[in-house]
């Protein structure tokens, strides 16, 4: 029955992409605005469905409206990136005690779009992944995600940067993720000219400091950026 469903819900997704394909010549305003609203709910009803495959299509889905330009400008993305961010950690089904809709890799390919995406609603969502999410992986995705968005509030995104990599070196250290985080650092510092939160100049001592327990390609990795970072 599952195999059915799933079946079902891809063919209406490839009779509605089909459709649309063949409506692109010759357009109305209102016309593109009706194909971008069928879009929006096939994407939707993808990502509210319980089977983890659906889901990626979804964002899939997503990254196809962000290339095209059409996710830019849609106020229903970020919700939907969001639930998806959060699948299983902010957004949680239970069935009999139990969730059902753990599903990291979708959380990490979630925070990868959202830096795609590239806007400030993007990178808050991303703040809150590396604030909430359990997992390294995800956490590493969302990192190097939000490094890459040219966000106003600084302080905010330095601050969750900061706030994800304590939470890993003070619990269950990580070394990707620690590589992970001083080269978005770097990303950060490039792009901006400097970095003066003190809290990511601790964070980045503790990975160099041996006693913290990083392996040493990560710990020379953080040696090197607190030089680099002196000398932008």
């Amino acid at each position: 029955m599952k195999r059915r469903a799933i079946l079902t819900v891809l063919v209406l997704l490839a009779v509605c992409i089909t459709s649309l394909q063949a409506q692109e010549a010759e357009q109305t305003i209102e016309e593109l605005y009706l194909q971008s609203a069928i879009k929006t709910q096939v994407v939707k009803t993808l990502a509210a469905a319980a089977d983890r495959e659906l889901k990626m299509i979804a964002i899939t889905n997503i990254a196809e409206m962000i290339e095209d330009g059409t996710a830019a400008s849609n106020p229903e993305i970020i919700p939907i990136l969001s639930d998806l961010a959060g699948e299983g950690v902010t957004n949680i089904v239970r069935e009999q005690g139990h969730v059902q809709n753990d599903f990291p890799d979708v959380r990490r390919e979630a925070a990868r779009i959202l830096g795609e995406l590239g806007t400030e609603e993007a990178a808050n969502t991303l703040g809150t992944i590396l604030l909430t999410d359990p997992e390294p992986m995800v956490m590493s995705e969302a990192v190097l995600a939000i490094s890459k968005i040219d966000v106003e509030d600084k302080d905010t995104r330095n601050r969750s940067m900061a706030a994800a990599i304590y939470r890993q070196t003070a619990v269950k250290k990580d070394n990707n993720f620690a590589y992970t985080f001083l080269q978005s650092i770097e990303n950060v510092a490039r792009r901006e000219g400097t970095i003066t939160n003190p809290m990511i100049f601790e964070e980045i001592a503790k990975i160099a400091d041996a006693r913290n327990g990083y392996n040493r390609v990560v710990r020379e990795r953080a040696f090197q950026l607190l030089r680099d970072l002196q000398d932008l």
